[in-house]
Order: structure tokens, then C-alpha cells, then sequence
């Protein structure tokens, strides 16, 4: 749940004794929130080369998502302050649920709603890939 303040409280098993900060970037194509330490967040800002079709375009990338990260330091009690801006973004409201999707080193942020509507809309290639897997 997001607090009147509009803090986000990080489940303590998610955090570690070194986190200090969270970098928070918008997935516009998810429309949800992606939270990651910075290591995270330079680690993917690297991968980004082999997406890239030139080093020209690679650092376009890198320039645009690092300027976009918005940092969020993480509280004494492992609380982070989410900005207007980022709430909009992801139709987030204060006082109000939010689902924190845990996927590694990183996490998603959504709305309950969205949330929905993304296991809906990937049921089908999850269920595919479970079965090749044996599950």
C-alpha cells in the first residue's frame, strides 16, 4: 500500500543491508514501475549495447534511460517515496494497493488493476513455457 506521503514500503525480505537507494524507471510499453539498485540499473544500461544497432545509438540509450532513472533513497524503516510524477505514470494513487512484482534484481511496481490485466494477457505464453519446462 501506498501511504498518504505517497512511501512505498519495500518488504524486508527484499532488501539487503546494502541497499541504500532504489533507481525507479517507467516501462511505458508495461505501464508499471521498474525499482532496481543502481548496480541493476548500470549492469541493464550496459546490456543495452547488444540491443542497439550502433555504439551511436547505444549511448542515445544509455543518455535517455540514466536520465530518466529517478532516485528514490530507501528509508530506516525500508520505506521510498514515489514522486507525482512516477504515480501518474503508473495510475498509482496514495492510500491505495499496489503489487510489487518481485522478478530477481529488480521489481515491478503496479496497479492491482494492471497487475490483472498483465497475467491475463500472459497466461497463455507463461503456461506454454511452464509446460516446456516440465511444470
Amino acid at each position: 500500500m501506498l501511504d498518504g506521503k505517497k512511501r512505498l514500503t519495500i518488504p524486508s525480505k527484499w532488501r539487503s543491508a546494502a541497499l541504500e537507494d532504489l533507481f525507479i524507471v517507467k516501462s511505458p510499453d508495461r505501464g508499471c514501475l521498474v525499482a532496481m539498485p543502481l548496480a541493476v540499473l548500470q549492469e541493464k544500461g550496459e546490456t543495452a549495447a547488444s540491443q542497439a544497432p550502433t555504439v551511436e545509438a547505444h549511448q542515445i540509450f544509455k543518455d535517455l534511460f540514466f536520465a530518466s532513472a529517478v532516485s528514490c533513497p530507501v528509508d530506516s524503516q525500508g520505506r521510498v517515496l514515489l514522486s507525482d510524477e512516477l504515480c501518474r505514470f503508473a495510475g498509482i494513487e496514495k492510500e491505495k494497493e499496489v503489487v510489487l512484482a518481485g522478478s530477481g534484481d529488480k521489481f515491478d511496481i503496479w496497479t492491482p488493476e494492471a497487475w490483472q490485466q498483465r497475467l491475463k494477457a500472459a497466461a497463455a505464453i507463461y503456461n506454454t513455457i511452464l509446460k516446456g519446462i516440465g511444470l
